[in-house]
């Protein structure tokens, strides 16, 4: 017998209602916050916009950590906040609502719920335990690094809806539910998209950034690196990072429960069923298709949407079920983090941030240096996509690097490993969609991310200072191009590819 998973009742029950009180609280705070920061004196390089956008930020970011209102509402208070207060026009406010990067995720979390619908989930729990055992310190460090691994190949959003489904008939069948959430529950929540978000800047495959970062090097600098060159630089730091992050969600978050129910592992599953057999193969084949969109320049979002096409054609699952268990909120979340960063560079608030940061570790050595981009890029992502936080950051981090003296092609390459280091969930899909499931507040979240971030930072500057010119990385470029202003259709062009 199969644990039967609802995200629609695990939403329900994973989300406490807010006292009236309460809401009214954070709300009065909220608003003060932003307005007090209106009050401030506008700097002359930020500009009245600008300024404007940063005290609205101010207001979204404690309404969504306090979550005083529910998430995915604040998300849509964005775009009316930025309409109203004349920061973008109607069309630049919405349309990153609709980006083709955010439909992507809206398939791949479809993709999730329709599993959740089978018995793939538990089969695929049932392999793991096989290969983790039911030791809970030796089952995490395999989920993690095989998130890490995996995610390099597919997509970081993928591998983390895929293993976190395969969880939920385990925490089901434990009775844990998100009313009754613990350090168990907590601890696997965070590792699997954490370890998966690792592995997004392994590869081209891995995630948007990825191939954003090494296309904006090459248009800045002239200097075009290619699918194998990226990976030999980013692969081994991707995996430190996730030892790093797997030890860091230890520290936080230790599983109270040492050992599993043994009856988890003997379990002897039923034959799969006709439609699962169906829905298997299509899976397999919109793997294969996701591999090839080098070759064949078909966007991922297109070969998602065809998947969830063909399956209910065939019927595989049930429309309507799915429809009524699909999480909402995550994806409101990320299409407001996408229309952030299109403000964020058409207000010039992006930029402004980053000249007041970077020159504090002007004249320091190169591994310092790359510390500090690091953390600007932690800072910058935690308010939008990681893919967008990544196109606003290299063209601004790498002209500062050269004319500081520090080698450029290393404090480019950081950024994209970087921008995993996300402080608040809203920064990269794996960390949204598992919010989706109710497991964790934003303010647990937030305890685990600032600790993995400090914690990761100091791996991958040792990996820059040791394993980057191990593998032979060049540090600046001659004759290096003058970078083009950036702007936001350039940041749509380059995000999206």
């Amino acid at each position: 017998m199969t644990a039967e998973i609802s995200v629609e009742k695990i939403e329900e029950e994973g989300v406490a209602d807010k006292s009236q009180k309460f809401a009214l609280k954070w709300i009065i705070i909220s608003i003060a916050a932003g307005l007090l920061v209106w009050l401030l004196p506008t700097p002359e390089a930020l500009g009245t916009r600008g300024h404007a956008f940063l005290a609205m930020l101010v207001s979204v970011v404690l309404l969504w950590t306090s979550e005083a209102i529910p998430i995915g509402v604040t998300s849509i208070g964005v775009g009316c906040a930025m309409i109203m207060f004349k920061i973008q026009s109607s069309k630049a406010a919405w349309e990153p609502y609709a980006n083709r990067t955010v439909v992507f995720v809206f398939f791949i979390i479809m993709l999730g719920v329709m599993l959740g619908q089978t018995t793939i989930p538990n089969r695929l729990m049932s392999y793991i335990l096989k290969i983790g055992g039911t030791n809970v310190k030796r089952l995490s460090f395999t989920l993690c690094m095989g998130a890490t691994f995996l995610a390099a190949w597919t997509h970081d959003a993928t591998i983390t809806i895929i293993l976190l489904y395969a969880m939920m008939p385990m925490f089901l069948k434990m009775g844990i539910t998100p009313d009754k959430s613990n350090s168990f529950t907590k601890h696997f929540m965070f590792m699997i998209p954490l370890g998966s978000a690792c592995g997004g800047g392994a590869t081209f495959l891995g995630s948007g950034r990825s191939p954003a970062s090494a296309e904006l090097l090459g248009q800045i600098t002239g200097y075009n690196i290619g699918f194998m060159e990226y990976m030999l630089y980013q692969f081994v730091p991707s995996l430190f990072l996730g030892l790093a992050t797997w030890l860091a969600v230890w520290i936080i978050y230790p599983p109270k429960i040492k050992e599993l129910p043994v009856e988890l592992s003997i379990e002897k599953m039923p034959p799969m069923q006709k439609n699962e057999k169906l829905l298997s193969w299509i899976l397999a084949v919109t793997f294969i298709l996701w591999f090839m969109t080098d070759l064949t320049k078909i966007h991922v979002s297109a070969i998602g949407g065809l998947f969830i096409v063909v399956c209910m054609v065939f019927k595989v699952v049930d429309w309507k079920k799915c429809l009524a268990e699909y999480p909402w909120n995550p994806i409101m979340v990320f299409g407001a983090g996408f229309s952030l960063g299109v403000a964020m560079l058409d207000t010039g608030a992006g930029k402004w941030i980053a000249t007041q940061i970077f020159p504090i570790f002007t004249d320091s050595p190169w591994p310092v240096v790359a510390a500090g981009a690091s953390w600007l890029s932690a800072i910058i992502t935690s308010f939008m996509a990681n893919a967008a936080a990544t196109a606003l950051l290299v063209p601004v981090v790498v002209p500062m690097a050269d004319l500081a003296g520090t080698p450029v092609v290393p404090i480019a390459m950081s950024v994209p490993l970087a921008t995993t280091f996300v402080l608040l969930i809203i920064g990269c899909p794996p960390t949204l969609i598992a919010y989706g499931f109710g497991y964790f507040s934003q303010w647990e979240a937030f305890k685990v991310l600032l600790f993995r971030s400090f914690l990761g930072i100091i791996v991958l500057s040792l990996c820059m200072a040791l394993w980057y010119p191990l593998a032979g990385m060049p540090g600046n470029i001659d004759n290096m191009k003058t970078p083009a202003k950036l702007t936001s259709s350039g940041y749509e062009l380059i995000i999206n590819k």
